[in-house]
């Protein structure tokens, strides 16, 4: 049955571009390609589509990629682990930083105290970022294995890893407070002084960090053996 007039006016009226747009604009069918109000209606309604801004056509945006899964328990401990690793490589620099501080109050000195002031801001720094990755982790995990029961060995070990974590970033404090004192003490300060401070300081986070590692291996073995909370996300 063809489309009267009257009918086609009202539909051309209506037309909305973008809505159902598949739909909104169907061939006209083989026994309606000769009826002037079905084509008219249709050329309406594409003119339309076509007037909208191409800004506000849903059809030409691109679908927003589907989310990732999100990461699951063990897959959190082994990225806390890769930062910990990270964390190894800026400590043993800081060794090296020491070695070069032991000579910095001589005439001859390649550096002088601001300048390891700001070398040890900037290794300061880098250790402040890899422990803040480390504690977002670690605070992922231990929140979703809060509600497990009190006797859950990866819950206990969550939270041990937590204050670890804490005693780490205490220790990364000392050896920014270092890094600030380091330029106004150069009068009172000698090379070999400071070179010790840093080393103990290193040694002290090094000690704290091997500890961490020891930890994040064993939580990792608990949530991996646990058939129940395999998999479970963070």
């Amino acid at each position: 049955m063809h489309t009267t007039t009257q009918n086609a006016a009202h539909k051309a009226v209506q037309a909305k571009p973008c809505q159902n747009c598949r739909d909104n604009f169907p061939l006209p069918e083989a026994k309606d390609v000769f009826d002037q109000h079905v084509v008219h209606g249709y050329l309406v309604r594409r003119s339309a589509c076509t007037a909208c801004p191409g800004a506000a056509k849903p059809c030409l945006v691109k679908e927003a990629p589907q989310p990732q899964g999100l990461p699951t328990l063990p897959q959190l401990v082994l990225e806390a682990q890769d930062f910990t690793e990270s964390l190894r490589t800026v400590l043993r620099a800081c060794h090296a930083i020491a070695s070069l501080a032991a000579g910095a109050s001589r005439p001859q000195a390649v550096i002088n105290m601001d300048g390891l002031g700001e070398l040890l801001h900037l290794h300061s720094d880098a250790m402040e970022q890899r422990l803040e990755a480390i504690g977002q982790r670690i605070d992922a995990v231990r929140k979703a294995t809060g509600p497990r029961d009190t006797s859950d060995r990866a819950r206990h070990l969550a939270i041990d890893a937590s204050d670890q974590h804490t005693h780490m970033c205490q220790a990364q404090l000392a050896f920014e407070a270092v890094a600030d004192m380091v330029p106004s003490a150069a009068n009172t300060l000698t090379g070999e002084n400071l070179a010790a401070a840093l080393r103990l300081l290193a040694d002290a986070m090094a000690e704290r960090t091997a500890a961490m590692d020891e930890m994040l291996d064993a939580l990792h073995a608990a949530l991996t053996e646990a058939p129940l909370h395999k998999g479970s996300p963070a």
